[in-house]
């Protein structure tokens, strides 16, 4: 029965009953996966309309709290059905909170980084397997407070080459977001202006609404370590072991002590399949092992914002189908915002929440990837269709 049909039978004081004792299960085992939540810091409480009475839960807390009341410093204003959909984790309010389905007050950015850890724990609570509820279209311009990354008429040029053309990009918070587009077109240099490696010619990029024209370099340094980075071919260190190459960030910094190292790198070596492999060198893995250890490395410091970088690159398709799954597995274990940059189509239907279509280094078309897919662009129909016919041609 859809939560449709049951919001008609159940009054809204049962429903706001049933969150309660969803949210109370799902946090109620000690785990890493648990124990990340509290990690966005700050209380929300969820409203449900028709109901006197409203459950928070207290993020701030070790261990994780749900109470009743609505004294929180964050307030998410719920349908009765909207409720029913994310009690059972098949609404993701992260994009129900950008597309105005959910109506928030307070700093909800810090709840979305969250979000995806949330729901994938109340959807193991309830065995939810099947379609996620629906949401409206996401709007033209995203508010900055509920964006991890922003670009404002991005440019910049290599020679005669102009390869970001006035780029204006926005990846929502908690998301997994795919910035898609023909090779060539600008979508790893983007990447390299978000890491601060290097510097528009015009235009900004925003962290989280900081902007980093006006950090200094020990300030881009030190955001650096809130982003994870997955590289194409993995980029590991030829002379390290793969337990090596994953503890190098926490080594490099943090003061944590070897055997406080030790489980962190194992947990996450063990979550992408390599806990089994941790002396072996690189050179003697295969492709998508590699890209396992640097997804392994990428997230250890437990990075907010991960970018992964054409992670399909020289993968077959079922090794791709394969990464695709563990990125999904992954950012719902690790919340955050994860953006991954392809032209692959198969991964990126796979894996987006929110795309962005880019060509001749300028936004074609953004939006939930529901949408976004449906389009139609000519240039989005031929490019996802993988057409001979229409405005992509080879000089193009």
């Amino acid at each position: 029965m859809t939560p449709e049909l049951v919001s008609r039978d159940l009054p809204a004081t049962a429903i706001v009953a049933r969150l309660r004792a969803a949210l109370a299960d799902a946090v109620s085992e000690r785990s890493p996966t648990v124990e990340r939540l509290a990690h966005a810091r700050t209380s929300v409480a969820f409203r449900v309309a028709g109901a006197p009475d409203a459950v928070t839960l207290d993020l701030g807390r070790d261990p994780v709290l749900v109470e009743d009341g609505d004294h929180a410093e964050i307030v998410l204003d719920l349908r009765p059905q909207d409720a029913l959909a994310f009690t059972d984790g098949a609404l993701a309010l992260a994009g129900s909170i950008i597309t105005g389905d959910v109506g928030h007050r307070g700093p909800v950015r810090e709840y979305m980084e969250v979000d995806p850890i949330l729901r994938e724990l109340l959807r193991r609570g309830s065995g939810h397997e099947g379609e996620d509820a629906r949401r409206s279209s996401c709007p033209a311009r995203i508010a900055p407070e509920l964006l991890a990354i922003e670009s404002r008429g991005l440019q910049k040029s290599f020679g005669r080459n102009r390869v970001l053309a006035g780029l204006d990009v926005q990846i929502p918070e908690g998301m997994i977001s795919v910035v898609l587009g023909p090779s060539g077109t600008g979508k790893s240099v983007l990447l390299q202006h978000v890491l601060g490696l290097l510097r528009p010619d015009a235009g900004e990029v925003l962290i989280r609404g900081r902007a980093l024209s006006g950090m200094s370099r020990s300030e881009i340094m030190a955001l650096r370590r809130e982003i994870g980075v997955m590289f194409q071919d993995g980029a590991l260190f030829s002379a390290m072991n793969i337990y090596d190459n994953a503890a190098f960030p926490l080594r490099q910094h943090t003061d944590l002590t070897e055997p406080e190292i030790e489980e962190i790198v194992m947990h996450h070596l063990t979550s992408v399949g390599l806990g089994g492999a941790i002396d072996r060198m690189p050179n003697e893995l295969s492709g998508g092992m590699r890209k396992r250890a640097g997804l392994a490395r990428a997230l250890v410091l437990n990075a907010g914002i991960v970018l992964c970088d054409e992670p399909d690159s020289g993968l077959d398709p079922v090794r791709t189908a394969l990464l695709g799954e563990l990125l999904v597995e992954q950012h719902a274990e690790h919340g955050g915002t994860m953006v991954v940059v392809t032209h692959n189509i198969m991964l990126a239907r796979l894996l987006a929440d929110h795309m962005t279509i880019v060509w001749r280094g300028r936004v074609l078309e953004s939006g939930l990837a529901q949408d976004v897919l449906e389009s139609d662009t000519p240039f989005v129909q031929q490019f996802l269709a993988g057409a001979s016919e229409g405005p992509l041609g080879m000089d193009a």
